[in-house]
């Protein structure tokens, strides 16, 4: 038997191939009672497959799917305590609002007195009391999506699995839904697994988000750990928006690592683990562009301790509520820098070219990866900055 504290799902090990062409490399991962867990990732990165897999309609090739400590790998989908809703509703035309969310009441022989108070309270769960009647052919979208979760929840499951529910639904429509998903999922306590290929609907909704990508995990944690403290460089670049740049470890003293950014600028910064950077190693690291501070003036002081790169303004766009700033730091033809900015001094027009500084705190460096190690000894021309 689970222990009380144990997880309620649990994934261990799961490989599955399809040919030649494998989708999932030995995913493991414990889904807790009670939490509303998100799969992201790009379309064929193996997120559905890991929710088809939970659901039974695929099988893995190896590993196996726990549920409550209970081994439910060979069982059939019907005898999983989990249901499935997809983002094409599968709804039966022919049938009315009521008849489609008690159906599979009814297949299961539940009486009908106690089918109409489970239909009546499922309705009432997700805002369509009063619709009984209705042919769902007569319904919008968002009232269709609505049929198919009172239908799933019906069943009262221990895991409701949701593949991309709202991809159907206009963007309105679809920010309506998440907060109403999000709150309906709090009030029931049902464990949710959803499926998502944006970004924004994760961290909307998720308590914890598993970022997929090439059949593995790549990470792990809550929606603020996974844009704050991102492992790699897909990750931090995935979620969210990242300026992802290459930087050599020169050397490190004491709890300091000396870097070269993209073979340009010199600078240190404090780690925790200063012998994980051996020199010569050349890393990612990333910078959310809303970290970074743009000036026109070389004289306007920056942050103590910040790392100012003088840039030339390649492209200034107005949003309305922000603007984003592209800069050049290292040069033409150099990587660009991202800067996103609310400050109203950046909508007034600046053509391109014209001079601007970057400011960056080095705190909000974020060291990523490494990806190789430094072999050439020539290096373009440098700039030192303290």
């Amino acid at each position: 038997m689970q222990p009380p504290d144990g997880p309620l799902l649990s994934i261990e090990g799961v490989t599955k191939s399809f040919g030649d062409t494998t989708v999932l490399r030995e995913i493991s991962l414990d889904i807790r009672k009670g939490e509303f867990l998100t799969f992201l990732g790009p379309s064929g990165c193996g997120k559905t497959t890991t929710l088809r897999i939970i659901a039974g309609f695929e099988a893995p090739d190896c590993g196996r799917i726990l549920l409550e400590g209970q081994d439910i790998t060979g069982l059939p989908p019907y005898r999983r305590d989990v249901h499935t809703v997809f983002q094409h509703y599968a709804l039966f035309p022919h049938y009315t609002v009521f008849n489609n969310v008690a159906f599979g009441l009814r297949i299961r022989r539940v009486p009908e007195a106690e089918i109409g108070k489970r239909v009546r309270e499922a309705l009432s769960l997700v805002k369509l009391s009063g619709f009984e009647e209705r042919q769902t052919t007569q319904m919008s979208g968002g009232q269709m999506q609505r049929v198919a979760l009172a239908r799933a929840l019906i069943g009262r499951p221990a895991v409701l699995l949701l593949d991309e529910p709202l991809g159907a639904l206009d963007l309105k429509l679809r920010k309506e839904m998440q907060l109403e998903l999000k709150t309906l999922q709090r009030r029931l306590g049902i464990t949710f697994v959803y499926v998502t290929h944006d970004q924004e609907e994760a961290m909307t909704m998720s308590d914890r988000i598993a970022v997929f990508n090439k059949g593995v995990i790549e990470q792990l944690g809550a929606p603020a750990q996974i844009y704050e403290r991102p492992k790699t460089s897909f990750v931090a670049d995935f979620i969210g928006a990242a300026n992802v740049f290459s930087a050599r470890v020169l050397d490190a003293q004491g709890g300091r690592l000396r870097l070269r950014l993209e073979e340009r600028v010199e600078f240190e910064l404090l780690v925790e683990e200063p012998s994980a950077y051996p020199a010569g190693t050349i890393f990612k690291l990333a910078i959310r562009p809303e970290r970074v501070t743009v000036r026109y003036r070389e004289d306007e002081p920056a942050a103590p301790g910040a790392l100012r790169l003088p840039a030339v303004l390649a492209e200034n766009v107005y949003l309305g509520n922000a603007s984003q700033i592209y800069l050049q730091p290292f040069g033409e033809g150099g990587k660009t820098l991202l800067a996103v900015s609310m400050d109203s001094q950046h909508r007034a027009p600046r053509a391109a070219g014209s001079p601007a500084w970057a400011d960056i705190r080095l705190e909000d460096i974020l060291m990523l990866e490494p990806v190789g190690q430094w072999t050439n000894a020539a290096t373009p021309a440098e700039t030192s900055f303290a």
